[in-house]
C-alpha cells in the first residue's frame, strides 16, 4: 500500500509540475468555449512538455475532460461518435502564429479509458506517459484527474508484462511501457520517438514503472527479479503465449479503432491534412502535393499516397522495444 501512494505521489508531482503561464493563452481560448460549469480540467500532452522531444514545428496537444456531452454537443451524431470511438478532436487558432490541437470526452470516458477496461490504446497509451494538469475545476477535480493518470500507468504496466520476452531488464521493460502506444496506433513518427520521451522524464520513468512493475509480480507470478533490475519470466510457455496473443489482439483492435477515428478527425480538425503533410515532411522528409480535390476529398481521392506510404513503410505501427 505504501509503494502504491508512494507511485501515485510521484505521478501527482510530475503532472502539476510545469508552467502554467506559458500555455495559459490556450487553456483560457477553451475555458471560454465550453465555460468552466461544463469542465473538470484540462491536461497538455505532446512533444511541448519538453525541449528534447519538442522541435521547430511542434504545438500544444490538450486533453479536455467534461462533466458530459449533453451540453458540449449540439447534434446527436457528433455525441454518437464520442460515445462510440472518444474522443472528439478539435483545432483552435487563437491568432495567425499561436494553434493548439485538443482531444474533449467525458469524465466517465475518461476514467474507464484510462483503466484496465479501456477499449483501446489510443487514450490509455497516451497518459501512460508523463502528461501535465494544466487547469481543474476544483480539488475534488485535480484529485479525480491525478487519479486516472496513476492508474492509466498501471494499466499500460500490466499490459506491456504480458508482452515482454523470456528475460528483459527494468529499462527495456519502461522503454515498452512508452512504446505500447506506438504498437497500437497506425501512425507517421520517427523512429526515436521514444529514445527522447525517455531521455525527457527518465527520472520519473525510472521510479514509476519499475515499481509498478514489482507491484504486478507481487500479484502474478509472470516473472522473477534474479538480479538488480533484471527479470526472468518463471510463467509456464503456454501462460507466456497466451498474454502475448491476448496483448496482440488487443493492439490489433487498437489499430482497427484508429483508423475507425480518421472519418472523425478530418470532420472535426480544421487544417487536419496540412498538419499531417507537415508532420510526414517533418518526420520523413518526404513532401505530397495533393491535388485540390484530394486535398478537400483526402478519404475519397487520396488513397493513393496513403499507399504509396503504406508501402514505403511511412505509415505503420512502431516495432516492439
Amino acid at each position: 500500500m505504501n509503494d502504491d501512494l508512494s507511485i501515485r505521489e510521484r505521478v501527482r508531482e510530475r503532472s502539476l509540475a510545469g508552467d502554467r503561464e506559458a500555455i495559459s493563452v490556450f487553456v483560457n481560448a477553451i475555458r471560454k468555449t465550453y465555460g468552466d460549469e461544463h469542465l473538470v480540467g484540462i491536461f497538455m500532452y505532446g512533444s511541448m512538455l519538453s525541449q528534447i522531444t519538442a522541435s521547430s514545428t511542434s504545438f500544444p496537444d490538450f486533453f479536455v475532460i467534461t462533466d458530459g456531452y449533453s451540453e458540449i454537443f449540439n447534434h446527436w451524431s457528433h455525441w454518437l461518435t464520442a460515445q462510440a470511438v472518444p474522443p472528439h478532436i478539435f483545432h483552435l487558432r487563437v491568432d495567425d502564429l499561436r494553434h493548439c490541437k485538443y482531444n474533449l470526452l467525458s469524465l466517465s470516458q475518461f476514467q474507464r479509458e484510462t483503466s484496465e477496461q479501456a477499449s483501446d490504446i489510443y487514450i490509455l497509451g497516451r497518459f501512460g506517459k508523463r502528461v501535465a494538469l494544466a487547469w481543474w475545476r476544483d480539488d475534488a477535480c485535480r484529485d479525480q484527474l491525478i487519479d486516472c493518470c496513476h492508474k492509466a500507468m498501471d494499466a499500460v504496466a500490466g499490459l506491456t508484462l504480458q508482452g515482454m520476452p523470456d528475460e528483459f531488464s527494468e529499462e527495456a521493460f519502461i522503454l515498452s511501457c512508452l512504446n505500447i502506444s506506438y504498437e497500437g496506433e497506425t501512425r507517421v513518427e520517427a523512429d526515436s520517438k521514444v529514445g527522447k520521451l525517455f531521455a525527457s522524464e527518465e527520472s520519473f520513468y525510472r521510479h514509476v514503472y519499475p515499481e509498478l512493475l514489482r507491484r504486478h509480480l507481487q500479484n502474478n507470478a509472470l516473472a522473477k527479479e534474479y538480479a538488480q533490475g533484471h527479470f526472468r519470466r518463471i510463467d509456464p510457455p503456454w501462460r507466456r503465449r497466451l498474454g502475448r496473443e491476448k496483448l496482440a489482439l488487443f493492439l490489433k483492435k487498437s489499430r482497427i479503432r484508429g483508423i475507425l477515428r480518421w472519418p472523425k478527425f478530418l470532420l472535426t480538425v480544421e487544417e487536419w491534412v496540412d498538419i499531417i503533410l507537415a508532420k510526414i515532411e517533418r518526420t520523413h522528409n518526404i513532401r505530397i502535393e495533393p491535388s485540390p480535390l484530394q486535398r478537400k476529398h483526402p478519404l475519397i481521392f487520396g488513397w493513393p499516397h496513403f499507399f504509396r506510404l503504406l508501402k514505403d513503410g511511412v505509415i505503420r505501427p512502431a516495432e516492439r522495444k
